[in-house]
């Protein structure tokens, strides 16, 4: 005897809608491991300043500060990470975590990136929903408020 598992099902929920409100000159991406990405126009040859949405499914018992720890491993093994600021504010209406911080890239220099995570509850299932927000340090200058403002405006549907 067997039987059909099915993706997404009452067992194996489907993953949230995830949306971002992004100015005119910002445009849907394709990036591996993504499921929503946008990139800011930028002339031929520069970094693209992007905002990129991934999200990964966990087993009940997942935690937000599991996810937490598992961020700040990896930020701070980062050869000449600067942390920036951290903090809990809401994430897609969700209690939620934010980690702005800066690392020398000897391709384009100084990468500021900015990540934001929210656990959504499915029943059976977790899932993390990481924004990550990078840009120049340049760009930032002029820009990081837009990346900040489409970061926040994410939303389930």
């Amino acid at each position: 005897m067997s039987r059909t598992l099915t993706f997404p099902s009452a067992d194996a929920p489907a993953l949230p809608i995830v949306s971002l409100d992004v100015p005119d000159d910002w445009h849907v991406l394709s990036t591996t491991a993504a499921v929503l990405a946008a990139g800011k126009v930028v002339p031929q040859g520069e970094f693209r300043p992007n905002v990129v949405v991934e999200i990964s499914r966990y087993g009940a018992g997942y935690t937000l500060d599991a996810a937490v720890a598992s961020v700040l491993d990896k930020v701070t093994s980062i050869e000449g990470v600067a942390v920036l600021g951290r903090d809990r504010p809401e994430v897609l209406g969700q209690a939620g975590f934010r980690i702005e911080f800066s690392y020398p890239d000897p391709r384009i220099g100084t990468v500021l990136q900015a990540v934001r995570l929210a656990l959504v509850d499915h029943g059976p299932v977790l899932d993390l929903v990481q924004v990550t927000g990078t840009a120049t340090a340049t760009q930032a200058t002029r820009i990081w408020n837009e990346i900040r403002d489409i970061q926040t405006s994410a939303s389930l549907s």
